[in-house]
């Protein structure tokens, strides 16, 4: 497995994490991804949020990122997103559900706040339902601005 860039590194106690960025072929990551998809494949609204990411992260200009977390070697959470312009827009942040509460979607999002020098504004796409990221997004000064309504 490749890591392109070590942004970070944390102990939780006896637990050591670290933050890579990789290729968004990454084995590990296409694993976590699938995880995530399955576990937010009924929540509502998640086929706009796949459209309407896919259309931001394919405006001109655009740099994608993708980032994991690992704990001894072991993919625990992951971070996608773009930066277009100024504006870092993360589409997806993902953490496994008996990893939460450890500091690792903070150290994700931290990472993918600071991923690009340029950026001055973060955005970050939350679905209904999904109160924790809606959360750790407000702990981190990011309150929830936009909600979109329409048909499934």
């Amino acid at each position: 497995m490749s890591r392109e860039v070590a942004l970070a590194t944390h102990l939780v106690g006896s637990l050591r994490f670290s933050v890579c960025e990789v290729a968004e072929t990454d084995e590990q990551l296409t694993k976590a991804r699938s995880k995530a998809k399955a576990a937010l494949s009924a929540q509502r609204g998640v086929n706009t949020q796949n459209f309407l990411t896919s259309l931001i992260c394919d405006a001109s200009g655009s740099k994608p990122f993708a980032l994991v977390s690992e704990v001894d070697g072991i993919t625990v959470g992951f971070a996608l997103g773009c930066v277009v312009g100024t504006r870092c827009i993360i589409t997806a942040l993902y953490v496994e559900e008996k990893c939460r509460s450890l500091g690792v979607g903070v150290h994700l999002l931290t990472c993918a706040r600071s991923f690009d020098a340029t950026a001055r504004e973060t955005l970050v796409c939350v679905l209904p339902g999904q109160r924790e990221l809606k959360n750790l997004c407000e702990q981190a000064g990011l309150p929830a601005q936009v909600i979109f309504a329409g048909t499934p």
